[in-house]
Parts: C-alpha cells; sequence; structure tokens
C-alpha cells in the first residue's frame, strides 16, 4: 500500500479561524497530523512573546515529536485559514504507515531535518535582533518613542494562547 492509501484511511478532525490545535508546553496525546486543506501557523514563545514560526500548508506532517517520543508541544498550532481538514496519525497507524510504506518515513526524516535547520536560523535571527536592540536602546536613551512591535512578528494575536480555551489537538 503507498502513501496515498494509507492517507486517504486517517480519522479526520476539521477546525476553524483561530482555533487552537495545540498548545506549547503541553503533554501531547501521542498524535502528530497530516493537514489535507487550509492553513496553520506555527507559533513559538520566546521572551514572553508568541513569535510566528512559519505556516503549515497542506501536504505536510507535523507534530511528529508526540509520536516518536510522546515530549511535550514544542510549539503552538492556530488555524489561520477559514478551516482546516486534518489527518490524525496516532502511533499504531505511524507504524502501519511506516511499515506499509517506506516513502513515508523518508518524507518524515526528510521534512523534520529541513524545519530543525529552518527554526534554528529563525530563533537565532531573532535573538540576534533582540540583541541589537537591546543594545541600541543602551546607547540611545529611551524618549518615551512609540514602543509598539510593528515588525509583523505577530504579536497582537494573543487571544489564541489565553488559558481559557481549551487545545482542539489534545
Amino acid at each position: 500500500m503507498g502513501l496515498k492509501e494509507s492517507l486517504a484511511k486517517l480519522s479526520m478532525i476539521n477546525i476553524k479561524r483561530g482555533e487552537v490545535l495545540f498548545k506549547e508546553g503541553v503533554p501531547s496525546n501521542g498524535a502528530m497530523f497530516f493537514l489535507f486543506e487550509g492553513q496553520l501557523d506555527i507559533y513559538k514563545q520566546i521572551e514572553g512573546k508568541h513569535i510566528k514560526l512559519r505556516s503549515i500548508l497542506p501536504g505536510e506532517f507535523f507534530g511528529e515529536m508526540a509520536i516518536i517520543n510522546n515530549s511535550p508541544r514544542a510549539a503552538s498550532i492556530v488555524v489561520v485559514s477559514e478551516t482546516a481538514k486534518l489527518g490524525i496519525i496516532n502511533r499504531t497507524t505511524f507504524v502501519q504507515m511506516s511499515q506499509e510504506s517506506p516513502e513515508f518515513l523518508f518524507l518524515l526524516l526528510k521534512k523534520v531535518i529541513e524545519r530543525l535547520y529552518e527554526t534554528d536560523g529563525k530563533i537565532r535571527a531573532i535573538k540576534r535582533k533582540q540583541d541589537e536592540d537591546s543594545m541600541i536602546a543602551k546607547i540611545i536613551p529611551a524618549s518615551g518613542a512609540n514602543t509598539d512591535d510593528n515588525e509583523g512578528n505577530s504579536t497582537n494575536q494573543l487571544e489564541p494562547f489565553s488559558d481559557d480555551i481549551a487545545p482542539i489537538g489534545e
């Protein structure tokens, strides 16, 4: 059986814009996901701010750390399209897909390695910018200037991360 046939057998969920699939740091339920339709954004909390790392687009797997070692969620996932259609991959399904489709494991491993490099680079760039801003602030005294974050870092989208919202995927 090929990858397409395996994906067609997944349990599906549909979620709406603004819903949180899971939050960074919460224990995982041991499931990863495959996005069939829609767009999701990945946020990481860095120094008290939710920073958008990247988007997840149709055809991508995510949440694989939950399958491999059942670790807490490494980031928060929020739906940004009107709706999103996801396939749920639990440990049993993961093992079955791995045995039936070596292509699945290769694609997953390739994507994980790409994401590690991409995320590491983004986090380094964010920290470098924060260090530069800190240096500038020490050199140039604060004059009550506008302190809004106008850099598109999506820090104004904190509502999905409040404690009273239950994540969908956990």
